[in-house]
């Protein structure tokens, strides 16, 4: 075997990273624009965002695509964030749990997976919402919306780059034949580093632990939320839930 084959950097060649090269360079810039002028932009790039969730979700729990409880959660979604950018985010809730509940009875009618449907606004729609008041509502709201994309960017790259450099015993084959417990590792460094240097940047000073905890904590999150995402994708039979975003395996 040739000895650049046994190189642990071969990853470096692999498609898939020059796949996710290529899609983090379109899709990053257009985040952190968004996130730095706030506002109905932001507000505007969230709901879009989501959408394309809400239609992975749907099309996977309900097998068909442009399903009437997409509409339902798209509406929902729109309204939404409308409401949050607007600062109704009482209302914004609500109306994500209305969504979610004409969603599941749309769902119910047609025999399909209410359960998973109205699991999709709180997945989904909720967590859009709540960003929309992070960047709108909340003191250094910018700050923090860039620090929270930090962390979570910067644990999957140490995931990948720690599994695909390191190796060694999976996590779950069954669930996620790929993650490792090195990737896993390597996730939580690198959200821990991203928090320290979040918070340093934010505040200037503080309980460094704290920003570290804080950072890996997130990257703890982002790394379980994979894995559970995996989890669900095995239930009905997929591996990614579109080709919207190449070598991620779909928005979701």
């Amino acid at each position: 075997m040739p000895l650049a084959e046994k190189s642990p950097l071969r990853f470096i060649r692999d498609d898939s990273l020059l796949k996710r090269i290529a899609s983090a360079a379109l899709l990053a810039p257009t985040a952190l624009a968004a996130t730095y002028l706030g506002g109905a932009i932001f507000s505007a790039v969230v709901s879009f965002a989501a959408i394309v969730m809400v239609f992975e979700w749907t099309r996977m729990v309900e097998k068909r695509e442009f399903s009437k409880a997409f509409y339902a959660l798209a509406a929902a979604c729109a309204a939404a964030c409308s409401f949050a950018a607007a600062g109704f985010f009482d209302s914004a809730f609500g109306i994500c749990a209305a969504g979610g509940v004409l969603a599941a009875f749309l769902s119910l009618r047609g025999a399909r997976k209410p359960g998973w449907v109205i699991f999709g606004a709180a997945y989904i729609v909720a967590p859009s919402v709540a960003l929309i008041w992070l960047r709108g509502e909340v003191e250094n709201g910018r700050a923090l919306t860039f620090m929270l994309f930090a962390i979570v960017w910067a644990a999957d790259t140490g995931g990948y780059v720690g599994g695909r450099l390191v190796g060694g015993p999976k996590m779950s084959p069954a669930i996620s034949p790929a993650k490792t417990w090195a990737g896993a590792v390597g996730g939580l460094i690198m959200g821990a580093i991203a928090g320290a240097v979040g918070g340093l940047w934010i505040y200037g000073e503080g309980p460094i632990a704290a920003y570290v905890g804080a950072g890996g904590l997130l990257g703890l999150a982002s790394i379980l939320g994979d894995m559970a995402e995996s989890a669900i994708k095995r239930i009905f039979g997929l591996k990614d839930t579109s080709q919207f975003i190449p070598g991620h395996g779909g928005a979701l």
